[in-house]
């Protein structure tokens, strides 16, 4: 019943469809999404006096006498209920159980009769809501009662909704938009949807009958026809309709509008036996077929049809073949520029119906329709639609840029699923980006030229690379934007990963790449001077730079994989340096200084490192890569290359003659991995990854502190500076800054006034503490009493202590004294101090990557210690601060995959240092808070900082499940120090440690120790020596996370009974102490959750819980207390305003 009922909505809209087209005197059958959302109108009510035999006869459609008196009184108030307010599916379901489920046949037909004529009138009224309303309404009787003969509806149509042979006035107009109203409600119903073709004659003869009145309703039977054309077979078709239709629409093409041809096309196209294709050309053009005359039919009109009217269009053109192609698009080039909404629209839907319908064999005609012309039209119509934002808008115009969005999705559409041929996409794209090189600049969806690409196959990317490799060479230097477009394109071609497998391809076109980073390049791509350079090798080298190192290390399968690439890369362009007159031909001239390290270099390329060879292939790819980098413009310096060279040598040797050396080379490689990771560009950050993977086993615990050095939020790893030479700075800061106070001023005068106003409004509180500040001046030179009461005798002041008083007033009234603009400037970061910032920042992310693979590749306890509280520290201090969010994001990501990770501990190895870690942890919360405020002097918000706290108790957690993996959780070295920590905040109203610490222990997933915890809470349940408060944290903690707790306690006996055992104790205090309700109600909820086993404590605390308590009294005589003290009040403040008035009168009469 509901599934019957549920389509209201969708057949309201239309219904409400059907009606619009004859509001807006439009030759449409509009589609769902062009019907706008209303609250429905009322259905005329029912007249309420008695109907005349006349009206009665009038009622049925078998002309039987009805009264009112046989109808069901409670069809009245459903039908109110529908005046009254919007339909529901209640009321719906109302109705239709009224119509079904009436046991009094000749009650439930009368009512029936009633429901239908009610409705059915309502389809032809004057309101396109009632319409829409009772065209719902009938649809859904119609299929949830079955018992109603759907063809007894049409009878009662055409007495209720009579229309003449010729529709004079608004009411045969209105009752003929009624009639076609109810046939498509009838067509949707069961019955027509399961019968056999013949009863749907006498529906086709009230449509056929309106094919010759207006156009509106030409238009709504049109469609109905046609989409009922489905339903039927050919022979049925031939039999029944067709003697309808043929003399109707088959008839030369100017006598036929836009629907009755649509029509005639829809008969050719789903009956072509009975229509051919010939035999329709013949109907429509005795003589010579004219195209041209069908093609002004479309798009002379003002009208937007529907998208099945332009769907049939298209593949009538797509099966005329290539000549009517080519007709069509020399009809549309010469009628460019199009003007009417409706022409465009025609057009659009058209070529978007065509991608969709064309046959793949005759996918190569798609060019012949997309010219140049028709090209530049559509992206020109696109352009405006996505740009054009605005609200108010005609009615075409909302259609036309809806229909520009729909093409967008069938140009997608028909790359991924229709067009097979991977030619044929190739070329209609550089049709696109021949008229439109940026093509995303006007289409609506994101990265759509991305998308289309996705769909070409490995050839045909290879071509598109060669398109925009040759249109490099032909752009001038005015256009900067297209050659900067055309390199994106290229980088995102050559990291696709259809691409992986090219290798020799990649590799040439890496080639390329760096002769265009280092070398003037002509057009033709060749080494050049620079006066011969193209304006693409004087404008893109940096970004040609960029591209090829982002491609090497893209994606890169592996170490072997990345030093194959980087010794061709590097063979090959030594040999270009090694070419007569390469030099000349530079950019920019080497580095004499690479000239040394270049012979390794060398040696390295003609003698490579054994694949096996892990830290071999580690060094070699650092080697190599950074050489490639240094004969760029990059910031390295070459003693990183020097230091690799050495590190090298160290590493690979066999011997242990350097092993007490103070600076080992893992020092040495750490730091130049940190370098690398300060240079700009994405790919050192993949680079180094790649490369760090297997070099972290080799490194040590020293090492790991260089690492955590860098994320030092008290200090800055970049600065060269001393701290002495620091604070000599900042001495000359602050003489810089007076001087520059005492300079502007004058030039702060405007300044002070505009202060002045905004301090006159808080003029009180600055005003007293000016003079607060003056008198602890006074009093701190002893010039004042304490109590500020004295003024100062400037006769009895000597020099020296006028001077004294001179200077602390100076200072005084200095502290209040309002900065200038140049001052307020000054205190702003520089341009190169946000830089340097954003350095920094970007520095910390990527150190966090190498802290990471420390984690992965050495779960050590003393890793995971040092990494762990570093990076607490880094979220924290970023918790605060909104510049840092990256880091923040960062840090936390790290964090999150650092708790999931278990620590590898040696044989019997000594947990103390988790122990270190956690005072650590609890302790560094408070004096981290400290430095913000008195250090940075940042306001932390307090929602960051609980979550940071969120996170610590999350970290204590972690530390103690891992230190206490090893047999039982009591025996364990962190258990004495949780036990401490249990009893300072049992104990003290303040502490490191809060409920929600021992909350995140209880989700721990991996400690054993919930029981013999729980244990340690419940002793503390003692009413002696425990506060009530931290006496219900407890409870509320154990009730909270009693299913944890149960399932611990389950298995482990021992726990489970000293358990019980201290809860007995606590129940005793309990019944010799009253007053503890709010204990007794929690206690009640644990007691509950425990089984059989603590029954008897559980009726012992409801029995305590259910006896008076002397709170509960004290509560209740306060209340009452308060009221009747505010009851005496009102009395008291007449008898003292009395007592006032008899004194005033008192005195004005002495």
């Amino acid at each position: 019943m509901k599934n019957k009922v549920d389509k209201i909505t969708t057949n309201g809209k239309e219904a409400k469809k059907i009606v619009q087209q004859k509001r807006k005197h439009t030759n449409t059958l509009k589609t769902d999404e062009d019907v706008e959302t209303k609250p429905p109108a009322k259905i005329p009510k029912v007249s309420k006096k008695k109907p005349s035999e006349q009206e009665e006869k009038e009622n049925t459609p078998s002309n039987a006498p009805l009264k009112v008196s046989q109808i069901n009184k409670a069809v009245f108030a459903v039908f109110k209920k529908i005046q009254d307010s919007q339909p529901t599916e209640k009321t719906i379901n109302s109705l239709v159980v009224l119509l079904r489920d009436d046991t009094n046949d000749e009650q439930r037909t009368a009512t029936t009769c009633y429901v239908l004529k009610r409705l059915i009138r309502s389809t032809g009224a004057d309101n396109i809501q009632a319409v829409a309303v009772a065209a719902g309404y009938l649809t859904c009787i119609l299929r949830a009662t079955l018992s109603i003969d759907a063809l007894e509806v049409l009878e009662t149509l055409k007495q209720d909704l009579a229309v003449g042979s010729s529709l004079r006035g608004k009411e045969d107009s209105l009752a003929a938009v009624g009639q076609l109203v109810t046939v498509f409600c009838v067509l949707r119903t069961v019955q027509f949807a399961e019968t056999r073709p013949k009863p749907l004659a006498k529906v086709w003869e009230v449509l056929v009958e309106h094919l010759k009145g207006k156009e509106y309703l030409v238009s709504i039977s049109a469609n109905i026809l046609a989409d009922s054309f489905v339903r039927i077979t050919t022979a049925e078709f031939e039999e029944l309709l067709w003697p309808l239709l043929q003399p109707q629409i088959k008839k030369p093409l100017s006598d036929l509008k836009v629907n009755t041809f649509d029509l005639l096309l829809a008969v050719h196209l789903n009956f072509p036996t009975i229509l051919g294709r010939e035999e329709l050309i013949a109907s429509l053009w005795p003589k010579k077929p004219q195209y041209g005359q069908l093609f002004e039919l479309y798009i002379s009109g003002s009208t937007i049809y529907t998208s099945d009217v332009y769907s049939r269009l298209a593949i009538f053109l797509a099966n005329g073949g290539k000549d009517l192609l080519a007709a069509w698009q020399q009809f549309i080039d010469s009628k460019q520029p199009l003007k009417l909404n409706a022409a465009k629209a025609c057009v659009i839907q058209v070529l978007g119906n065509l991608l969709l319908k064309m046959k793949n064999k005759e996918a190569q005609l798609i060019f012949d329709v997309f010219t140049p012309t028709c090209v530049q039209f559509l992206l020109q119509e696109l352009s405006i639609a996505k740009g054009d934002k605005s609200e108010t808008k005609k009615r075409s115009q909302k259609e036309l840029r809806e229909i520009c969005f729909k093409f967008e999705g069938c140009l997608l559409f028909s790359f991924e699923k229709q067009l097979q041929s991977d030619e044929v996409k190739l070329q209609l794209l550089l049709k696109l980006f021949d008229q439109k090189l940026q093509l995303d600049s006007v289409i609506s969806m994101p990265r759509f030229s991305h998308q289309l690409i996705n769909q070409l196959g490995v050839e045909s990317l290879q071509k598109l690379y060669d398109y925009y490799t040759k249109l490099l060479g032909s752009l001038e230097d005015t256009d900067k934007v297209s050659l900067m477009h055309c390199l994106n394109q290229m980088q995102f071609i050559l990291q696709h990963s259809k691409l992986d497998q090219e290798v020799k391809w990649r590799t040439k076109q890496l080639r390329f790449l760096i002769l265009a980073s280092l070398f003037h390049l002509d057009a033709a791509g060749k080494p050049c001077e620079a006066a011969k350079a193209s304006a693409f090798s004087r404008h893109c080298s940096a970004r040609c730079e960029e591209i090829f190192m982002g491609s090497l290390v893209h994606k890169c399968s592996g170490l072997a994989a990345l030093c194959q690439l980087l010794n061709k890369t590097l063979s090959f362009l030594n040999k270009e340096l090694g070419k007569p007159g390469a030099e000349s031909k530079l950019r920019s001239p080497r580095d004499e200084a690479l000239k040394k390290p270049w012979e390794t270099v060398e040696k390295l390329l003609a003698k490579p490192s054994d694949e096996t060879d892990v830290l071999g292939l580690s060094f070699e790819a650092l080697i190599l890569f950074v050489s490639l980098a240094l004969c760029t413009k990059s910031t390295l310096s070459v003693a990183v290359l020097e230091d690799l060279i050495i590190c090298r040598k160290s590493a690979l040797k066999k011997s242990k003659k350097d092993a007490n050396e103070e600076l080992k080379w893992q020092d040495v490689l750490t730091d130049a991995l940190l370098q690398l990771l300060l240079q700009t560009g994405h790919f050192w950050r993949e680079f180094v990854n790649l490369v760090a993977d297997s070099l972290i086993p080799h490194l040590e615990p020293a090492n790991l502190e260089q690492v955590l050095e860098v994320l030092n939020m008290n200090r800055n790893p970049l600065s060269k500076k001393d701290e002495g030479e620091e604070e000599e700075e900042s001495d000359e800061e602050m003489e810089e800054q007076s001087e520059a106070s005492s300079d502007d001023s004058d030039s702060a005068d405007d300044d002070d006034e505009d202060e002045m106003d905004v301090d006159d409004e808080d003029g009180p509180t600055n005003l007293d503490l000016i003079r607060e500040s003056v008198r602890q001046a006074l009093v701190s030179n002893g010039e004042a009493d304490e109590d500020g009461a004295s003024s100062v005798d400037w006769n009895d002041v000597d020099e020296e202590q006028g001077e004294r008083l001179n200077a602390a007033l100076e200072r005084s009234f200095q502290a209040f004294r309002p900065q200038s603009r140049k001052a307020k400037a000054k205190e702003r970061p520089t341009k190169s101090e946000r830089i340097d910032n954003t350095s920094l920042l970007h520095f910390r992310i990527r150190a966090l990557d190498l802290l990471e693979l420390f984690i992965t590749k050495k779960p050590t306890q003393s890793v995971i210690l040092d990494v762990l509280l570093c990076v607490f520290q880094v979220y924290r201090h970023c918790s605060g601060d909104t510049k840092l969010q990256s880091l923040r994001e960062a840090s936390l990501k790290l964090l999150k995959k650092l708790l999931a990770k278990n620590i590898d501990f040696e044989a019997n190895q000594d947990r103390t240092p988790i122990l270190e870690a956690i005072e650590q942890l609890m302790s560094t919360g408070d004096e981290q808070s400290e430095e913000d405020h008195e250090g940075s002097k940042q306001t932390i918000n307090r929602q960051a900082k609980a979550e940071a706290t969120i996170w610590r108790d999350k970290c204590f957690a972690y530390l103690v499940s891992q230190g206490s993996t090893a047999g039982d959780p009591k025996d364990s070295a962190v258990w004495p120090l949780l036990v401490e920590f249990l009893e300072l905040w049992a104990t003290n109203r303040r502490s490191r440690l809060s409920l929600a610490s021992y909350e995140a222990l209880f989700q721990a997933g991996q400690w054993k120790g919930i029981a013999p915890l729980s244990v340690v809470l419940a002793s503390h349940l003692d009413i002696q020596k425990t506060r009530s408060f931290r006496r219900g944290q407890i409870l509320k903690l154990l009730s909270k996370q009693f299913r944890r707790l149960e399932t611990a306690l389950n298995d482990n006996t021992k726990a489970s009974n000293e358990f019980e055992k201290q809860l007995a104790r606590y129940v005793e205090q309990l019944e010799a102490e009253s007053g503890h309700l709010t204990e007794l109600n929690l206690l009640q909820k644990i007691l509950a959750q425990g089984g059989q086993k603590r029954q008897k404590l559980l009726e012992k605390v409801n029995a305590l819980a259910k006896k008076p308590h002397p709170e509960k009294k004290t509560a209740i005589q306060t209340n009452l207390n308060k009221k009747q003290a505010a009851a005496k009040e009102p009395e008291n403040v007449t008898k003292k305003d009395k007592s006032k008035k008899t004194n005033k009168k008192a005195a004005k009469n002495n």
